[in-house]
């Protein structure tokens, strides 16, 4: 077998040279940006080229021990032809111009880089263990190792380049001292920063890389030391599960989503890893004593439970809420837990070795994630895509279909409507679909539809994307307490003011609102606080008239709001005094706040 560690030497002038291209081509594109000409007036051209620039010349500096192989300048050219589509697809069809520069502030192109970097970072080792092994099929040591030796390399390289800038970052502060600022000035202009830290980190993966055995030294601490994490982590996932099916038969019955799929994940991915980390390349005939090789073989099925509860809370608030960008991704991630999850708990029954199949199970779910990604880049499967749909068929039902229990629209956080979200959050995919509600022609629903679509689209940015209320509506939907009480009219229009006046924040965030009528001042007259499930309003009557007196701030789950409402349906709701009266210092309040 070819090792490529071998023509190191050799390799030092092609990382040189590939490391000095790349470095000029990040300065060119960022001279495009600042200033304003092509290709960065056409953001698809420009992140096009930024694909290429990025994960092409890593990609030979990597690779440089093949560099007089044929096969390897096929391969980089189909990596770079697929990277140069990702960034195409990207500026053309996700990146909105909107009439400003498409890349200030846009949030999206950090998600692009990792979607990219993890893409990348899967990929290699199969093509590491292709020009290696001269097929496809490679066995799973030289896949692991190749893997390993990946991420070690880059992470020391990023580290050496780091400490590279810290060493100039020292020079210039020091001559800076004698007031020479030479340095300093030199730094920072961008014409130094890009060839010199391409140049650094081509240096350091030369230097890293050439020295295959610090590496699996490197590797062999980490994995020791990992390995028995996975004890513990065998332990939580034992008793969060136990605890988690006590409570499912209630969360399926509930419909809602009772717990957040984010940390079930978290789990399972941990789980994953440390597993990982003592089954290594599959050559490791005990990596436990067998007490505990037994016990984690028998935990590890608990990791499907959790896995398929995930899917289910995110399944339930994709029902409610749609598809939204992020949610698409926690699919993505869902459904490689759970391809996990079950891969591992059907090798626990294989008495060939420890969890023997575990490396079947991390190439084929390795090649699915692989192909997923790939096809997430491009529209194919594209997220911002799979939003748009779905937040487009979600606009077009009926309002009563959508709405809460206090008859208005549904919001799925801070002002995310499916229209806002068209606008804002789905690329031009989005926006191509809010032009075509805007369109629609037809009844009373299909003008209600069109009108919330035009209003989307006139509002310029994010921040305004609050949809008006009707004052009347929101008056009415108030959910009063105690049970049988009324506002008068007077009240009623204060209210409407105050919804009307943004800065209240009554209107900020669609919820449901409570109204309670309480004595907060013993004057024996009721008070009037308004809230909802980020504050409200105390309004007090003075004489005939209702004034606002007071306002609070809060943030409750919707599982903490609900309770709060059942609490005020069934009377449990009183006024108290403070435990200690205030300090009043001149104009100056001091509360106490108790410790406990």
């Amino acid at each position: 077998m070819e090792d490529a560690t071998r023509t190191a030497g050799r390799s030092l002038p092609f990382i040189l040279i590939v490391a000095v291209l790349q470095g000029w081509a990040l300065y060119g594109l960022h001279h495009a940006l600042v200033d304003r000409h092509w290709p960065a007036t056409q953001p698809a051209w420009q992140l096009a080229f930024y694909g290429v620039a990025l994960f092409v010349p890593v990609t030979l500096q990597l690779l440089a021990g093949f560099a007089r192989r044929r096969d390897l300048w096929t391969i980089v050219a189909v990596v770079g032809a697929a990277y140069f589509y990702f960034g195409w697809h990207h500026g053309s069809a996700v990146l909105v111009a909107d009439g400003v520069d498409p890349f200030v502030n846009e949030d999206g192109l950090f998600a692009l880089g990792i979607e990219a970097c993890v893409l990348w970072l899967m990929l290699l080792p199969f093509l590491q263990a292709r020009l290696l092994s001269g097929r496809w099929n490679a066995d799973y040591p030289t896949l692991f190792a190749s893997a390993w030796h990946n991420v070690l390399v880059l992470a020391e390289g990023a580290l050496f380049t780091g400490l590279f800038w810290l060493l100039l970052a020292l020079w210039a502060a020091l001559f800076h001292m004698l007031g020479i600022d030479f340095f300093r000035d030199l730094f920072r202009e961008p014409i130094f920063v890009y060839p010199v830290t391409a140049l650094t980190f081509g240096i350091a993966l030369h230097l890293i890389g050439s020295i295959d055995r610090l590496t699996s030294v490197v590797l062999e601490q980490i994995l020791n030391v990992l390995k028995w994490l996975a004890i513990v982590a065998g332990v939580i996932l034992t008793l969060f599960t136990l605890a988690l099916v006590v409570k499912l038969p209630g969360l399926l019955a509930s419909g809602e989503r009772a717990i957040g799929a984010v940390w079930l994940l978290w789990l399972v991915a941990v789980m994953v890893l440390l597993l990982n980390a003592a089954y290594r390349d599959g050559t490791v005939a005990r990596p436990y004593p067998r007490a505990i090789a037994q016990m984690l073989r028998w935990i590890v099925p608990l990791t499907v439970i959790v896995a398929l509860t995930a899917l289910y809370a995110l399944t339930v608030r994709a029902s409610h809420f749609g598809l939204t960008v992020e949610r698409v991704w926690a699919f993505i991630v869902a459904g490689a837990a759970t391809m996990y999850a079950v891969g591992y708990s059907m090798a626990v029954f294989d008495r060939t070795g420890w969890l023997a199949r575990l490396s079947r199970v991390n190439v084929v779910v390795a090649l699915a994630l692989i192909a997923t990604l790939a096809c997430a880049l491009t529209p194919i499967l594209s997220p911002h895509r799979l939003a748009a749909s779905s937040q487009f068929r979600r606009a077009q039902l009926p309002l009563e279909s959508v709405s809460s229990s206090n008859g208005r629209l549904q919001r799925d956080g801070w002002q995310s409507t499916p229209f806002q979200y068209l606008r804002f959050q789905a690329g031009r995919y989005g926006l191509q679909r809010l032009h075509m509600l805007a369109e629609i022609e037809g009844g009373t629903e299909a003008a209600r539809i069109s009108k919330a679509a035009r209003n989307a689209l006139a509002q310029k940015n994010r921040g305004d994307a609050i949809a008006p209320i009707d004052p009347d509506a929101y008056v009415e939907s108030v959910q009063l307490f105690p049970e049988g009480r009324s506002m008068d009219v007077g009240l009623q229009e204060v209210l409407k003011q105050a919804v009307q006046a943004r800065g209240e924040g009554l209107a900020m965030i669609d919820s449901e609102v409570a109204g309670v009528f309480i004595d907060l001042d013993d004057d024996g007259a009721d008070e009037f606080v308004v809230m909802n499930q980020y504050g409200g309003l105390t309004f007090a009557q003075r004489g005939t008239r209702w004034e606002k007196i007071g306002r609070f701030y809060g943030s409750y789950d919707e599982a903490s709001w609900r309770a709060l409402l059942r609490h005020l349906e069934n009377g449990r709701f009183e006024a108290i005094a403070p435990p200690w009266k205030e300090l009043q210092i001149g104009e100056r309040r001091v509360r106490v706040v108790p410790e406990s």
